[in-house]
């Protein structure tokens, strides 16, 4: 399990890849859009959970 601080990072990464893939026309594969998402979501979910417990 990651930690709240660990799955910023690797969003961050994932957004970073998208953006130097944009420029370069490259391809990415239909993961990395459903990872990022999924990221977000437990992100979200976390951050909730913190504020009501």
């Amino acid at each position: 399990m990651f930690t709240l601080k660990e799955k910023l990072y690797l969003l961050k990464l994932l957004k970073s890849e998208k953006r130097k893939s944009f420029w370069g026309f490259r391809k990415r594969d239909s993961v990395h859009d459903q990872l990022v998402e999924k990221l977000e979501q437990m992100v979200r979910n976390e951050q909730v959970n913190q504020e009501h417990l």
